[in-house]
């Protein structure tokens, strides 16, 4: 029912257990940029994005890859007395670029240090193509590799509002391809979205129970400066959700959540400098602790009702639903 003391299971805790030790991640910038931002598909990126918002001020582009690796496992070894690291290939979107380029990145990062034990690489569901499905497969056998995939949301209509640029059918597809291969996949979610209900929420754990990705990470919708997000709030256009909402969203969704899926991440922060709204993402262990406190006093856990309320041929029926969308 329950991850030892937990009600949900960490994936933090997955990979204590495989490395034998804790693993601590150190971000890259690869130098890449996004379909949404380069004319592609768009060139303002999705209304609520701002990069600087999430990466660390190590993870500067003018700097080599194995630099940025060097210096941030310097500062993460004096702080945190860390021994084994993997990469993650944060900022924009990590395959979106010619696959021989890739292939010299990926593995100037899996050679940089001898203590690298993996590699995270962030990235869209539309920016898979064959060449770079097949160098993932390769990468994936000489290492512990991760696909972080952003979906943010099963709804396709909250995808086109909030400027995606990508269908839920391309997610699916993308997922169902690094399965093939397999290659776990970790999938980010957002709640709060403009457009999106409890509803989609419960869809969107729905869908990647179904999928039987890897892992998911859950973030609160948060407005940051220079986004298109500032200017909804700021004109009254967005209201961001409250702490109680997001924590009862949140709970829900893990409890439709497969079991078998590890959670990454139950909330967000962003700098002080860039946050805009809402002040309660400045404290993620007060968001951690009231998600705690709803799933104690439900007395609930994730995949309670995923397992409950769901017969077998419901479950691959809502699959098949979802893979027609467009």
């Amino acid at each position: 029912m329950t991850n030892g003391e937990k009600r949900y299971k960490s994936l933090n805790d997955f990979l204590k257990e495989y490395f034998g030790e804790k693993v601590y991640r150190v971000s890259v910038d690869g130098g890449f940029t996004c379909p949404v931002r380069d004319g592609t598909k768009g060139w303002r990126g999705c209304i609520f994005c701002n990069i600087k918002s999430f990466t660390p001020p190590y993870s500067e582009r003018w700097k080599s890859v194995k630099e940025q690796i060097l210096y941030g496992i310097e500062i993460v070894r004096k702080t945190r007395k860390a021994k084994k690291y993997m990469v993650y290939f944060q900022p924009y979107t990590n395959t979106y670029g010619e696959v021989e380029k890739l292939r010299k990145l990926y593995y100037e990062a899996l050679e940089a240090h001898q203590d690298i034990v993996g590699l995270f690489i962030g990235t869209r569901p539309d920016c898979l193509p064959q060449d770079v499905l097949d160098l993932l497969e390769e990468i994936n056998e000489k290492t512990f590799l991760v696909v972080e995939l952003g979906l943010q949301t099963a709804n396709d209509k909250t995808l086109e509002i909030i400027k995606r640029g990508h269908t839920v059918e391309d997610f699916i597809k993308a997922t169902q391809e690094l399965h093939k291969r397999k290659i776990k996949v970790l999938v980010h979610v957002i709640i709060g979205l403009p457009g999106d209900t409890r509803e989609d929420y419960i869809n969107t754990a729905k869908l990647l129970s179904e999928l039987g990705v890897f892992a998911v990470k859950i973030h609160p919708l948060h407005v940051v400066k220079f986004t298109e997000l500032e200017i909804w709030y700021k004109e009254g256009k967005y209201t961001p959700l409250t702490l109680d909402e997001y924590a009862n969203y949140a709970v829900e969704f893990l409890e439709y959540l497969d079991d078998s899926i590890y959670i990454a991440r139950l909330t967000g922060e962003a700098p002080d400098k860039l946050l805009i709204a809402p002040e309660w993402c400045k404290n993620k262990f007060k968001v951690l602790e009231k998600i705690e406190e709803i799933l104690e006093e439900k007395n609930t856990y994730q995949g309670a009702k995923w397992k409950i309320e769901l017969k077998k041929s419901e479950r691959f029926a809502f699959l098949a639903n979802s893979s027609s969308t467009s």
